[in-house]
C-alpha cells in the first residue's frame, strides 16, 4: 500500500494525477471525508467494486452511495428531484448529506454525496467520474476517522491510502431516501433529523415578474404579512420569495413600490433584486407569475415545471395579467398595489 500526504490543504498537481492513475488501474483509494474515512473505487471499474465489496465484507444487494465533486454532477445523476431534493441540496451540499432517489433512467435506487472536504473535492475534480465512497471500515463495524485506523484494517487489502485535513465531524452522513413521502431518513449522522424534516416540511412558493423590483417583491412581503396574521405558524410552513426574469441582480426596490409599502401597510423593506435560477426554480413547490409570458420563459428553461405555475390574476374576480408599472406614474403603481393586494388575499384562502 502506498501513501500519498497532501500538508496544510496544500493540493499538488502532480500527486492528484498520481492518484487518478490508481482509480483508472482500478485500484482501492483511502480518502478522508468531512465525517470518516472512506475506501474510493470508480463506479465505473467492475472489477474495482467487486473487490470493494469483498475487503468490507459487504451484502451484495446493498449498493455503495456515489461521491461527485459538485451539485449538477450529483443532479446529472438522478431522475428530476422533487422540489424539497432541491431544497436539501441547496441547504446542506456540498456537506454531510446523502441522498437517496432514482437513478436517471428511473430504474434503480442509487445515493449521491457532495462532499465539503477540500482535498477530497479536488481529487474528486481530477478524476472527473462518480467514485463509490463507502466508509474504510468492515461492514457491521464502527466508522474510522484515521487514517492509522485504515492502515491498521486495511493496509494489506488497499492500493493507496491519502492523508489530508483530518475529517471534521467524527460521525458518518446523514442519509435521506426522498422515494419516500414523507421523506424516509435512513441514518442520522451529522445532519439531524430534524433539520431534513424543517426542510421537507416548508413549502417554497415563489412569486416571478420581469425585473424583481415592482410586482413580485410586492407579491412576496404581502403574502408574508397577510398569511402570517392568518396562520401563526406560516413561517415554518412556507418560504417566500421572488426573482425576475430579466432581473438587474442586486437591484433595490423600486422607490414607488418602497413608498406604497411603507405607507400603506406599514412595511419597512431591504430587498436586492434576484434573477430566475434553474434550480431555485425547481426547488420552488408554487410559482406564480404576473404575465404569460413570465410562464413561457420558465416552462421554456424548465418545462417539467409546468404543472406548478399559476397566473396571480388567477385568484381575482375576473382573472387577468398584471402589468407592469414600472415608468408609469405613482397612482398606476397603487392601481398594480391593489390588484396584487386582491389576489394575494384570495391565494391566502387557497393555501
Amino acid at each position: 500500500m502506498k501513501k500519498i500526504v497532501f500538508s496544510s490543504g496544500n493540493t499538488d498537481e502532480k500527486k492528484l494525477k498520481e492518484i487518478k492513475e490508481v482509480f483508472l488501474k482500478g485500484g482501492i483509494v483511502a480518502l478522508p471525508t468531512e465525517t470518516v474515512y472512506g475506501l474510493a473505487v470508480l463506479s465505473s471499474s467492475k472489477e474495482a467494486v467487486k473487490k470493494l465489496y469483498e475487503i468490507k465484507k459487504r451484502d451484495l444487494a446493498k449498493p455503495f452511495s456515489l461521491c461527485v465533486a459538485n451539485k449538477e454532477g450529483a443532479f446529472f445523476l438522478f431522475s428530476p428531484l422533487p422540489p424539497y431534493g432541491f431544497r436539501l441540496a441547496e441547504k446542506f451540499w456540498p456537506g454531510p448529506l446523502t441522498i437517496v432517489f432514482y437513478d436517471r433512467k428511473g430504474e434503480r435506487k442509487i445515493g449521491v454525496r457532495v462532499p465539503a472536504h477540500k482535498t477530497l473535492v479536488k481529487i474528486l475534480e481530477e478524476v472527473r467520474e462518480p467514485v463509490c465512497l463507502p466508509s474504510a471500515n468492515i461492514s457491521g463495524e464502527r466508522e474510522v476517522t484515521t487514517s492509522r485506523e485504515v492502515e491498521e484494517i486495511f493496509s494489506q487489502k488497499i492500493d493507496l491510502l491519502v492523508e489530508a485535513e483530518p475529517p471534521l465531524y467524527n460521525k458518518a452522513s446523514t442519509v435521506v431516501d426522498l422515494t419516500f413521502h414523507p421523506v424516509k431518513i435512513l441514518r442520522e449522522g451529522v445532519i439531524a433529523s430534524k433539520e431534513i424534516i424543517e426542510t421537507f416540511v416548508r413549502k417554497r412558493i415563489l412569486f416571478v415578474c420581469t425585473g424583481n423590483t415592482c410586482r413580485s417583491p410586492l407579491a412576496e412581503f404581502l403574502l408574508k404579512k397577510y398569511l402570517s396574521q392568518y396562520d401563526p405558524f406560516a413561517e415554518k410552513r412556507y418560504e417566500i420569495s421572488s426573482c425576475g426574469i430579466t432581473a438587474p441582480q442586486g437591484a433595490s426596490l423600486s422607490l414607488e413600490e418602497e413608498r406604497i409599502l411603507r405607507e400603506y401597510e406599514n412595511i419597512e423593506v431591504s430587498h436586492y433584486a434576484r434573477k430566475v435560477e434553474r434550480n431555485f426554480l425547481l426547488s420552488s413547490d408554487l410559482i406564480f407569475v404576473m404575465e404569460k409570458k413570465h410562464k413561457e420563459f420558465i416552462v421554456q428553461l424548465e418545462p417539467l415545471l409546468e404543472p406548478r405555475i399559476f397566473l396571480l390574476g388567477k385568484f381575482l374576480p375576473q382573472e387577468q395579467e398584471i402589468p407592469d408599472p414600472i415608468g408609469k406614474p405613482f397612482e398606476f403603481h397603487l392601481e398594480i398595489y391593489n390588484l396584487i393586494k386582491e389576489a394575494i388575499i384570495e391565494l391566502r384562502e387557497w393555501l
